[in-house]
């Protein structure tokens, strides 16, 4: 009876092995067929954010003047899905406690720390300060970048303000941003203009 019971328990302990081998494996497809997924869906993202770049009126989106009707049905359902006209994402001067962050302090909302992808390049009046000018790029090319967003729904009302601050040296377009907390965003950058450097 006792050689019968360590047998069955042997028996068990097996099975349980081989199930939670089963399980890690099928565990494991999942999780790589989610990061497969994951990484279709940022790549998806990049696309849309590409098309809506280079649109001449994408700056005007969420201003009354902003025309859509040259937005395909996809592009105008990324807009409402990430609202980019409520997030500005900064990496030089306008961040909090840099040079020229006096410029934004009086808009009301959360900055928050995050990343976004691409380079930096020593262009636009920002180089002469040590802030280089962004730049979108290849996934083979870019790198990651600390930023701040800023998260407002006043942002509309400021964005004629911030472009004429900016200056003709800069660009504002579109850009995904990834907060620390791995919340994934678009928002409005500031990115070099190479026609007007």
């Amino acid at each position: 009876m006792v050689r019968h019971g360590a047998c069955t328990s042997n028996i068990s302990k097996y099975r349980v092995k081989e199930l939670f081998s089963v399980q890690f494996f099928q565990h494991e497809y999942i999780n790589q067929k989610m990061a497969s997924n994951l990484t279709r869906h940022f790549m998806q993202i990049d696309k849309i954010i590409a098309a809506l770049n280079s649109k001449k009126n994408t700056p005007g989106i969420g201003s009354n003047e902003f025309d859509d009707t040259n937005l395909t049905e996809i592009e105008k359902t990324f807009i409402n899905n990430y609202h980019p006209e409520k997030s500005l994402i900064v990496y030089g001067s306008l961040a909090p406690n840099a040079s020229n962050h006096s410029v934004v302090e009086h808009i009301k909302g959360t900055w928050q720390p995050g990343k976004i992808m691409g380079i930096l390049e020593k262009k636009g009046w920002g180089a002469d300060l040590g802030y280089y000018a962004f730049k979108h790029t290849s996934q083979e090319e870019q790198k990651e970048i600390k930023a701040y967003i800023l998260l407002s729904d006043e942002l509309v009302a400021n964005w004629q303000l911030l472009d004429e601050f900016e200056g003709d040296g800069y660009k504002r377009i579109l850009a995904k941003y990834e907060l620390e907390n791995g919340q994934i965003g678009v928002g409005n950058i500031y990115a070099g203009n190479e026609a007007g450097i």
